[in-house]
């Protein structure tokens, strides 16, 4: 059976986005890159709430073909776009970019999805669905890549939450950040 595996940048402090939604505060560097073209390999669904799926669509399907990226830019973002993906959104009647929209019953269409064959799903989403998901125990694993920052304000993952998680894994990046991958 499929996992669902979170991937979720966050603050030292705890928040995984700043006030208004910001999320400049990201630190990113080549060899992060690297990590993200890597775990992509290991999924063949990437799942989004809204939010974060109208972002990525703003931004990946033209960073393909873009002239100032690299080659490698460039291929991630091929990977990207191939790649088969799920919105969950109570507003969204339809999408484009491989994607199918899921408007209620979150848990039986996991499961549904997890049960097929094929790699894991990524839940590369904000904190809203992400939330959803924690609360139906939803998620397999927790990738939580750690930056050095503290923001003191913003969207917390992790709100009312009573879970034990066993660390399976941790890396250190040279730009600081730090992975620490639960289950």
């Amino acid at each position: 059976m499929r996992k669902i595996v979170l991937s979720m940048v966050m603050s030292l402090d705890g928040f995984v986005a700043g006030e208004n939604g910001d999320s400049s505060w990201h630190v990113m560097d080549q060899e992060m890159h690297d990590y993200m073209d890597d775990f992509l390999d290991s999924v063949d669904t990437l799942l989004y709430g809204r939010i974060a799926y109208d972002m990525m669509l703003s931004h990946w399907p033209a960073a393909e073909f873009h002239s100032t990226n690299s080659k490698k830019e460039q291929a991630f973002a091929r990977k990207m776009n191939q790649m088969q993906k799920v919105v969950f959104s109570r507003t969204l009647t339809e999408a484009t970019w491989n994607t199918r929209v899921v408007n209620e019953n979150i848990a039986l269409e996991m499961e549904q999805l997890k049960s097929q064959p094929g790699k894991n799903l990524a839940l590369l989403a904000g904190a809203n669905i992400a939330q959803t998901f924690i609360q139906h125990d939803l998620i397999d694993e927790y990738r939580l890549i750690i930056n050095p920052v503290l923001l003191g304000k913003g969207q917390r993952l992790f709100d009312d939450v009573k879970q034990k998680l066993d660390l399976i894994e941790s890396r250190t990046f040279s730009c600081g950040n730090v992975l620490l991958v639960y289950r």
